[in-house]
């Protein structure tokens, strides 16, 4: 699954007012000087929370002089999707959500998100924008059968 339904994501924000604050104030991070606070992990965060296709926010470099100096491990698509499954970060990636990220919405995501390995997969395999794994691990028919 590459997006996320609203039946899905209005697990999250339980009325509209909520999911308009969480927007709104990412609108207010981007246009502050806290903007160059915010990472990978963040930007990841807040599309996830919305049911975008994140992945589309990461390009992997082309140049293949690049790829061959380690460019391709150090993708940070890697280190974003590290860092939300790693509890340790958690206050650091809800920090700048300012109580409208909740732990528990954190948990939720890190459930439906995957986990690659920079080693399991080529750079070739990512080639044309293809991407060989789903951007989120969750099936519809088995949300219904969790309400």
């Amino acid at each position: 699954m590459n997006t996320l339904s609203r039946a899905i994501t209005s697990r999250f924000f339980t009325n509209p007012q909520d999911y308009s604050a969480f927007r709104k104030q990412w609108s207010t991070l981007l246009n502050s000087d806290r903007k160059h606070d915010l990472t990978a992990t963040h930007h990841l965060l807040y599309l996830a929370l919305c049911g975008k296709d994140w992945r589309k926010a990461f390009t992997l470099a082309r140049n293949r002089r690049k790829l061959e100096n380690g460019a391709y491990a150090g993708w940070a698509l890697w280190r974003a999707l590290s860092q939300i499954h790693w509890t340790r970060d958690e206050a650091a990636l809800l920090g700048p959500f300012e109580g409208l990220l909740t732990p528990e919405m954190l948990q939720q995501i890190r459930t439906w998100l995957p986990k690659p390995n920079a080693y399991v997969y080529r750079p070739e395999q990512f080639a044309d924008r293809q991407w060989p794994f789903e951007a989120y691990l969750v099936v519809e028919a088995t949300l219904r059968t969790n309400e």
